[in-house]
């Protein structure tokens, strides 16, 4: 027997957050991880590492060839760096 399942609702979707653990994301050879979060979506990393430099970046290529230049950055102690069209919440764990 198959349990009922939800009719798909764009409003709940509108709510969601992706949460993603720092720990779990895999860097290039240089320590950046750019997200692309499609249509934007919330994204939320959960980090043990402080955040030591966060803004907008200069010109910028990471190791496996993307073109980061203007997006948002957060450096974290660790040596990663992510990158993101969109904001990221970090709460650190």
């Amino acid at each position: 027997m198959i349990d009922a399942v939800e009719p798909y609702s764009e409003a709940a979707d509108e709510n969601d957050t992706v949460v993603l653990d720092l720990s779990d994301l895999l860097p290039d050879d240089s320590g950046d991880v750019v997200l692309f979060s499609g249509d934007e979506l919330p994204v939320s990393i959960s980090a043990q590492e402080a955040v030591t430099e966060q803004g907008v970046a200069e010109a910028h290529v990471t190791a496996t060839g993307v073109d980061v230049t203007g997006l948002n950055f957060y450096a974290f102690e660790n040596g990663v760096t992510i990158y993101s069209l969109s904001d990221v919440t970090i709460t650190e764990s």
